[in-house]
């Protein structure tokens, strides 16, 4: 992972005690903000390469590089009793002149074994605009479109059972009436920069969606606090590092749910690999593995989740697969400059 210079800025600079003052003082901030939230029981899909799919992430990552940038990701984790849990996603953004900012698409759907089916697609405005020689901001508004449905012939009743009744095919249960339902959704996100720095918040559905129709299942409005920090040590001639070395945090809340990660990445010459440590309040949950090829059109990373409950050795970890593709990259004619964005 690794943060890319502003055009026009002076690289290998070391940040004042100024801007390292600032820095903590915007963490602080941030954790401040995100815990006055209320947790509010739906779960959105988790990817593991949080930098490999940014825009799912954060909308206000929209337009933060000098590129035309695709991600495509996968996510699959085998179960033996429901079949395979498969999670897909794909988004573009763009950065414009005309709207002053950047302008991005959202695609994900996932599958719970058949049984449950979740399609998310988003378009996003992030605005931008520097704050003063070092620091620049990025404020997004997301709308999104959400389908949830439910195959019921995927479910087993007590009276299918074997012996139950005698009756092993068609159940008396009442079935759902309407096992699919379409919402329309919002969020919105912050994040600031400096060549070094970044911290940001994510706020997802905003307005707690209703789930197939019933008024008391809801989607929970999902918190994201995020900041990271890149302590490579560039030499003084050429302004470049041997390996590069970056520092991050993710907490996520949703519903009753609670997540921390912390991960590091390091990057040597087109090589980048990283270690994430994802746990709950109580317990630990999973040790991710990642390893990627970065190239100047295109990025492939493979990561592994190996969870620490214990349930890897019996069913497996999971697996993804995300793959970045870079278009349009020639340095632009800009009044202002793009802000930067960790990637892996």
């Amino acid at each position: 992972m690794s943060l890319e210079m502003k055009p026009g800025s002076r690289s290998g600079v070391k940040p004042n005690w100024i801007s390292y003052r600032m820095s903590k003082r915007i963490v602080l901030l941030s954790i401040i903000i995100f815990l006055m939230f209320e947790k509010t029981s739906a779960q959105d899909p988790i990817f593991s390469q949080h930098y490999a799919n940014p825009l799912y992430l954060n909308p206000a990552f929209a337009g933060s590089k000098k590129c035309t940038r695709i991600n495509l990701n996968y996510r699959n984790q085998p179960f033996p009793v429901f079949g395979t849990y498969s999670t897909y996603s794909f988004s573009a953004d763009h950065y414009s002149q005309a709207v002053n900012g950047g302008i991005g698409l959202s695609l994900v759907h996932d599958s719970q074994g058949g049984l449950l089916e979740q399609s998310q697609a988003g378009i996003m405005y992030a605005w931008q605009s520097s704050l003063s020689r070092n620091w620049s901001l990025s404020l997004a508004f997301q709308a999104s479109w959400l389908n949830y449905r439910i195959n019921p012939s995927r479910l087993v009743f007590p009276d299918q059972m074997p012996g139950a009744n005698g009756n092993t095919g068609s159940t008396a249960e009442p079935m759902l009436q309407q096992p699919n339902s379409h919402n329309v959704d919002f969020s919105t996100g912050f994040l600031i920069f400096t060549h070094q720095f970044y911290s940001g918040i994510a706020v997802h559905h905003i307005g707690q969606p209703t789930l197939l129709n019933y008024e008391d299942q809801r989607l929970p409005a999902k918190f994201t606090l995020m900041a990271g920090y890149d302590f490579s040590k560039r030499q003084r001639r050429t302004h470049e590092t041997s390996v590069k070395w970056s520092s991050n945090i993710v907490i996520q809340s949703q519903s009753q749910y609670l997540r921390f990660n912390y991960g590091i990445y390091a990057q040597a010459e087109q090589l980048t690999a990283g270690v994430w440590f994802r746990h709950s309040v109580k317990h630990p949950n999973s040790l991710i593995f990642m390893v990627g090829l970065k190239q100047v059109n295109y990025t492939i990373g493979y990561s592994y989740d190996y969870t620490l409950s214990g349930f890897s050795g019996k069913f497996g970890g999971a697996h993804e697969i995300g793959v970045l593709l870079n278009f349009n990259c020639a340095e632009p004619n800009m009044k202002y400059r793009i802000l930067n964005c960790p990637t892996f």
